[in-house]
């Protein structure tokens, strides 16, 4: 946790770079902060370990900028809702109702909620190379698979058709750990250019190999399994097992 002293330093030199990114004079500065010029040098200047909660507020509206990130405060959440800030209105919204959705089934559940994972139940055929383009979600109890596999059991993806046979069949709920698949484990990958989600095996060569798991559909070759794979491909995670409801 930050001192008293570095919080008032880390906030104060903020307040100069959004100045300088902004172009404003001192004076202008002072002015968006409810501050009197010699108040804002004052604070600058560091002749003060007071800040105004009201000035960092105005500050606050001024940037788009959290307190925390003012201060250069660092925790579980800071960099989550980093990420939300960039979202689009319309992304935005779509995360509320998921946000929605867990809340509601927080408050009206009396067992252990955590008992329980989000599935991703897509509106068609969940098949290899499918089109994601709507669908809906349910809560199903998976508390021996969680007890099993602790924080990596992240979300399930219901299979709602045979095409992935005889590997997957209809119903199956295949659990999904949201790291990076290693050799031989079953990834799930999203190609950003045609919007499809495809459900491959993942071989490490020169290149990483993508092969589909029941010997139908295309291989693809991609350059690595980071985080964010390449401006084609994101990597939504690795399938840790299946389950029926």
């Amino acid at each position: 946790m930050l001192s008293r002293q570095d919080v008032v330093n880390n906030f104060t030199l903020n307040v100069e770079k959004e100045r300088l990114k902004q172009k404003l004079t001192q004076e202008q500065m002072a002015k968006k902060l409810g501050l009197s010029l010699s108040g804002y040098k004052k604070m600058i200047s560091g002749a003060t370990t007071k800040i105004d909660l009201y000035t960092a507020l105005l500050l606050h509206n001024m940037t788009g900028k959290w307190i925390f990130e003012l201060v250069e405060e660092q925790e579980d959440n800071t960099e989550f809702l980093m990420k939300v800030r960039e979202l689009s209105p319309y992304q935005k919204r779509f995360l509320r109702g998921i946000l929605d959705f867990e809340l509601s089934f927080s408050s009206s559940h009396e067992g252990n909620a955590d008992d329980y994972i989000t599935v991703f139940v897509p509106n068609g055929s969940a098949a290899d190379g499918m089109i994601c383009d709507s669908s809906n979600w349910i809560k199903v109890n998976a508390a021996s698979y969680r007890k099993k596999f602790g924080d990596a059991l992240y979300c399930g993806i219901k299979v709602t058709s045979n095409q992935l046979n005889p590997v997957y069949n209809l119903g199956d709920i295949l659990l999904i750990c949201n790291n990076t698949a290693g050799e031989g484990e079953i990834g799930i990958f999203f190609n950003k250019e045609n919007g499809r989600l495809y459900v491959r095996k993942a071989t490490p060569s020169r290149s990483w190999i993508l092969e589909p798991i029941n010997g139908h559909g295309e291989t693809f070759l991609i350059n690595s399994l980071d985080k964010d794979i390449s401006e084609k491909w994101i990597h939504l995670g690795y399938v840790l097992a299946k389950m029926r409801e």
